[in-house]
């Protein structure tokens, strides 16, 4: 086990990474001590959580990149066709670190496969054996350098997000099936970038489909390797978009409406967003009216959410306006490369590109919450379900408000965060006890909890409900004991099942050992065969893929400032 302690576990520490951490520790203290004392006040005990607040009033979040749009296609036509397409990706890295640094989130490639193809078509690119080839070995080499790069603040890697699974022109199945074929063939060492298959009837879905060997070659991929996840356009949350102008920027970022333009994905970033501690609220509520029914509680909860909620409006409000003050240029990257919704070099001023930009208001803990309040699981009746989701049902209402009120694109977001579900408990122990913060984890989001035993299709049918009112961003997962390895039905099942029930975003989870010594595939403390206890594990962290030893959770002290979650 590595010994260094990290807040991410995609955090690999450089020289140039300690000195960015002193510097990140100053700037939080810095918006801490400057902005209203009631704001800082709540993120500091631990009653909510100003993700990426080194940050503030600099930067917003993360990016579906509007690749085609600003692409020099009049200086690549230029080149040979090898150079056309070796460069392609040379132009992909260098938005990636340029990109990477400008924001404070992820980044996302909306239709990875199309834009390939849309970008041969327009550079008269031919379909031969031969720049296939090229292609091929480009694509390898990407998902190689996604992996070994740990450059961004001199420690992390690039979140990155590749969409796919709709092209169903020949070279755009020929790059989804070589990305997803090299991943899944490849060393557990390859474990980015964030693959996301989107599944749409009448493309992929059934057997009769043009892509349906792609579906099927992504789930052999996800029994293997937990990647692709999916994005399910025939759900009751998604059916009304156009997939291909809509994507997901990991388990966490939803952008799609928009009250001044087009409901899409593409082009448009989330500005920022703020999670509130569920478990927190109810504690204080059993504190004070411990004798009172539950109705009564869960009257009083939805008051007193709304009273946080209210004040996270405002934190975001404030943050979107200090954006404000810089000129479009100041954006470098966008203002170069052409990124966004808006073109940064014609637009009027950051607001008319922004103002299109998502603010989300998100939350954590609702299991544990409902526990607290009504000494019962949520997921232990369907009545309990159904008053669950009457809370989430509520908070969507009080966030939708906020949209007509303050011309904002306000989104509710089901949080999943590596830090906030440590983070919350740990700070909850100064102020109350009760049984579910004994465990020190508070469950993501809206979901049921992880060692519920529940099968995986009831997982599924008891969390879908939820995702229609979490516009913001949300996912299900499924967990296995173990690597369903070759169990393609397995996972259809749960596929299907997601679909059904109305789910946004499905992933698959199960514990994944290498033998370093022997290089034995399983789930071991030892290694089954040569006894080893040299073992590399794998484990999705907040929606990607991380190495085990690297997940090691800060003490409560450097937690406050060490907040960044993907």
């Amino acid at each position: 086990m590595n010994e260094k302690k990290y807040d991410n576990a995609s955090q690999r520490m450089k020289a140039s990474g300690y000195i960015y951490n002193i510097g990140a520790k100053k700037a939080k203290e810095d918006v801490l001590n400057n902005i209203n004392d009631e704001y800082s006040e709540l993120h500091q005990n631990g009653k909510i959580h100003i993700h990426d607040l080194e940050t503030y009033e600099y930067t917003y979040n993360c990016l579906q990149m509007d690749i085609i749009q600003g692409f020099p296609f009049k200086k690549f036509s230029e080149y040979s066709n090898f150079k056309k397409i070796s460069e392609i990706f040379n132009y992909y890295k260098k938005i990636i670190i340029k990109l990477g640094h400008e924001q404070s989130g992820g980044i996302g490639f909306p239709n990875f496969d199309e834009e390939i193809y849309t970008i041969f078509k327009e550079l008269n690119i031919e379909n031969n054996t031969i720049n296939r080839q090229v292609l091929k070995d480009s694509i390898e080499s990407f998902v190689d350098w996604l992996n070994e790069v740990h450059v961004r603040n001199g420690q992390y890697s690039f979140y990155v997000t590749l969409n796919l699974g709709l092209s169903t022109t020949d070279l755009g199945r020929f790059v989804t099936k070589t990305l997803i074929t090299y991943f899944m063939e490849t060393t557990l060492d390859i474990i980015k970038p964030n693959i996301i298959f989107k599944i749409k009837k009448g493309i992929n879905y059934s057997p009769e489909d043009k892509n349906y060997d792609l579906f099927n070659l992504a789930i052999k991929c996800t029994c293997k390797k937990m990647i692709p996840t999916y994005l399910l356009f025939d759900s009751k949350a998604n059916e009304i978009y156009d997939p291909n102008k809509v994507a997901i920027m990991g388990c966490r970022t939803k952008v799609v409406a928009n009250i001044y333009g087009e409901s899409r994905s593409v082009g448009r970033p989330n500005i920022d967003y703020i999670s509130i501690n569920l478990p927190r609220i109810a504690l204080e509520i059993e504190k004070e009216i411990k004798d009172q029914s539950f109705e009564e509680k869960i009257d009083l909860f939805k008051q007193k959410w709304k009273e946080t909620a209210d004040l996270v409006k405002d934190i975001l409000i404030h943050r979107y306006k200090s954006l404000l003050k810089y000129e479009p240029s100041e954006f470098p990257c966008n203002y170069e490369y052409n990124l966004m919704i808006k073109d940064f070099k014609t637009a009027k001023s950051l607001e008319d590109i922004f103002k299109n930009g998502t603010f989300s208001v998100g939350f954590i803990g609702l299991s544990e919450a409902f526990e607290i309040l009504s000494g019962e699981k949520y997921y232990s009746s369907e009545e309990n379900i159904n008053k669950a989701l009457d809370i989430v049902k509520y908070m969507r209402e009080v966030v939708d408000s906020y949209i007509e009120k303050y011309n904002m694109n306000f989104t509710l977001l089901a949080s999943s965060g590596e830090l906030i579900s440590g983070r919350f408990p740990e700070l909850d122990q100064n102020h109350f006890k009760h049984d579910v913060i004994e465990k020190e984890f508070y469950t993501n989001s809206f979901h049921v909890d992880v060692d519920s035993g529940m099968h995986p299709v009831k997982k599924i049918q008891t969390e879908g409900p939820f995702h229609i009112y979490c516009n913001g961003g949300c996912i299900s997962y499924v967990e296995f004991s173990s690597a369903p390895l070759g169990n393609i039905e397995a996972v259809k099942e749960v596929i299907d099942a997601g679909i059904e029930n109305g789910v946004n975003y499905l992933g698959v989870n199960f514990p994944l050992d290498k033998c370093n010594d022997c290089g034995e595939l399983g789930t071991f403390d030892l290694c089954p065969v040569c006894g080893g206890d040299d073992i590399y594990r794998i484990r999705r962290v907040s929606g990607y893929l991380e190495q085990l030893d690297y997940f090691i959770v800060l003490d409560i002290t450097n937690m406050l400032f060490l907040n960044r979650t993907f």
